[in-house]
């Protein structure tokens, strides 16, 4: 492994900085996040914005899954981690929790009317499930093939996931796949899934959180 050059040695120190956002376009990147849909397929502009919605509901779905899962996984307390790197997962599904019903409640208040909202939004679900299973396989198994310091063999393997599943250290599958007929009932608002108060409880007691609530008072006593 080479040397780093010389030059990049030297210390690395937070930088308060100000950027002027008057002039900022809301779409900076033109033609980004699926501006136009694939392929030229002939959608109306309005329709396409609220599929788009729709999917971002249908993914909120699975991250307040597991967010509500990850804040009472008594396993990854089991397996000995980073207290830092555990507070940090558990502060983000702590989030993922609080603002699960954000993109639900923007999307029905805009998707149009029923029937046509409802089909979109299972629809949405549709697509977002096999894409979500996908990318997290290509996920874990490019982050165990780039792993500098590997303890295992550095491949995914379902064997593996099911070792660490009974462990408790991820989601069982059906955990996971109960979250789709419970999203496509009619009657269903992201409200029902987790607790609010169990996420403000950590949010409000988070390590970090506490921490950074010691230094502003410490800095407003100065």
């Amino acid at each position: 492994m080479s040397a780093p050059r010389p030059q990049e040695h030297h210390p690395i120190a937070p930088r308060r900085v100000a950027f002027d956002w008057h002039g900022t376009p809301l779409h900076w990147i033109p033609d980004v996040l699926g501006d136009r849909p694939p392929f030229r397929v002939p959608i109306p502009e309005r329709e396409w914005l609220r599929f788009r919605l729709a999917l971002i509901a249908a993914i909120e779905q699975f991250t307040a899954v597991l967010g509500n899962w990850v804040l009472a996984a008594g396993g990854l307390d089991r397996a000995g981690p980073d207290p830092v790197m555990l507070d940090l997962l558990r502060w983000h599904g702590a989030e993922e929790v609080e603002h699960r019903a954000v993109a639900f409640d923007v999307y029905q208040h805009t998707g149009g009317e029923e029937p046509a909202r409802y089909a979109r939004r299972v629809l949405a679900m549709g697509v977002t499930a096999p894409v979500l299973l996908y990318l997290w396989t290509w996920g874990a198994a490019y982050l165990l093939r780039h792993d500098p310091q590997p303890a295992a063999p550095a491949r995914y393997s379902l064997r593996a996931h099911h070792r660490a599943v009974r462990k408790g250290l991820l989601p069982t599958w059906r955990e996971l796949g109960a979250a789709i007929p419970r999203y496509v009932r009619r009657s269903y608002h992201p409200s029902q899934e987790g607790s609010l108060r169990t996420a403000l409880a950590y949010l409000a007691a988070s390590p970090a959180a506490r921490a950074a609530a010691g230094a502003l008072s410490r800095s407003a006593l100065r």
